[in-house]
């Protein structure tokens, strides 16, 4: 974050673009995408999800979401980078998961000048299946190494081919590679189709964010249970309600002056 301004350096196709947001004096943001490397015409994909447009469950959870307004997420458009954000997430805890992924980009990752400073992406598939065992210790990737190194393999193999395949077909094909199993398949998934439906119904993120959020709700913690209510309140706008949840622990609350 750089005065303010939050920004994610993502892969398309054939080109590398930061995605930059600013925060506006009426509570939301401003996002700005702009080419620094490849051509053009490979724009990163943004969805964009309003509360006040989901079926009205009267429940708390709604009026909270409404409260924080309107959501815009920007989809990955790699395989790899879907495959690493997945593995962070599905293995280590938020905060650190985002020091893990900084810390390996500024030193093996290929570095770009943006509008808001230096930025760097991940290490390549490449490079990641040439590191040693002493990298992945010394940047606290140990723990997801086998994963890694699977899955930048998975990422060489399909290369392109991926762009052709249903999501959930790739999901199921992803799911089948060890080491990776359905879990981050299906992140790596919903993050690249923007389909959130991709995440199991009793997602331990989602989980928890509903029960933060309010409080108050007999929501429970059993990942069976919560799945069960979480899909019969959400019924087919479960995507779009599990964006808006994750938004929220993910916001950005700078101030403005």
């Amino acid at each position: 974050m750089t005065r303010g301004r939050l920004r994610r350096l993502l892969r398309s196709s054939d080109a590398v673009w930061p995605v930059i947001a600013t925060p506006s004096r009426d509570g939301g943001h401003q996002i700005d995408l702009e080419l620094v490397g490849g051509r053009p015409g490979t724009d990163p994909s943004v969805d964009v999800v309003d509360p006040a447009a989901l079926a009205d469950t009267e429940t708390d959870l709604r009026a909270v979401l409404l409260e924080a307004g309107t959501v815009a997420r920007v989809r990955s458009g790699d395989l790899w980078d879907a495959l690493v954000g997945a593995i962070l997430r599905c293995t280590t805890p938020a905060e650190r998961a985002r020091a893990v992924y900084r810390d390996t980009a500024t030193g093996f990752g290929t570095s770009y000048d943006t509008p808001v400073g230096r930025a760097s992406l991940f290490p390549s598939p490449q490079l990641v299946l040439q590191l040693s065992a002493d990298v992945f210790e010394v940047y606290g990737l140990s723990h997801v190494r086998d994963r890694l190194r699977t899955a930048a393999w998975v990422a060489r193999e399909l290369e392109s081919r991926w762009r052709t395949v249903p999501s959930d077909q790739l999901a199921t094909v992803l799911a089948a590679v060890p080491r990776l199993g359905s879990l981050i398949a299906g992140a790596a998934v919903a993050d690249l189709s923007g389909d959130f439906r991709c995440l199991e119904p009793g997602d331990v993120l989602v989980r928890r964010r509903v029960r933060a959020l309010v409080r108050a709700a007999s929501w429970p913690d059993d990942p069976r249970e919560f799945g069960i209510r979480w899909q019969e309140m959400t019924g087919i706008e479960r995507s779009a309600w599990t964006v808006l949840v994750l938004a929220a622990d993910a916001r950005h609350t700078v101030q403005v002056p």
